[in-house]
């Protein structure tokens, strides 16, 4: 993949998910009072960094669509493509289990203690277990006293 075909894909996720967002941010139950109200509204920034956010990325995505420096054509290698895709696997089913299952303080714990593993598999795989689960039990520990106990919040 070159320099320009990333731009112009992020441009596009970009425009997609600021459009997405002024629509479902506009489309609340909650802004019925907004738009029957004149002034400005709790709606009123958010929709204007969305629209900043629009017009900027296609202002970019034209802008890379006129450029043909040699810059644009150069070659991306990813040496951690493999990493990078697993991790984002690992996010979706996270999500995907807490949604559906629950559990959201275990659902951390093995989310942290799978990455925590992989990213340190190099220094052997027990020694990285081991400080996958330990970083795990006290980061998943902080949470559910911040979060459970503190404030009182349950996921």
């Amino acid at each position: 993949m070159t320099w320009k075909g990333l731009n112009s894909i992020m441009s596009i996720i970009l425009i997609i998910g600021g459009i997405g967002y002024a629509v479902n941010l506009n489309q609340s139950a909650s802004q019925a009072l907004i738009f029957s109200s004149s002034g400005v509204g709790p709606a009123y920034f958010p929709n204007i960094l969305a629209g900043l956010l629009v017009i900027l990325s296609v202002m970019t995505l034209v802008k890379n669509f006129r450029d043909n420096s040699p810059n644009n054509i150069e070659k991306i290698t990813t040496h951690n493509a493999g990493y990078i895709l697993i991790t984002i696997a690992l996010m979706v089913a996270f999500l995907a289990s807490w949604q559906f299952l629950g559990y959201f303080y275990l659902n951390v714990f093995v989310l942290l203690t799978i990455l925590m593993t992989l990213y340190r598999i190099e220094f052997g795989f027990k020694n990285s277990l081991l400080v996958g689960i330990t970083t795990s039990v006290f980061t998943t520990g902080f949470l559910y006293g911040l979060f459970g106990q503190i404030l009182a919040l349950t996921f």
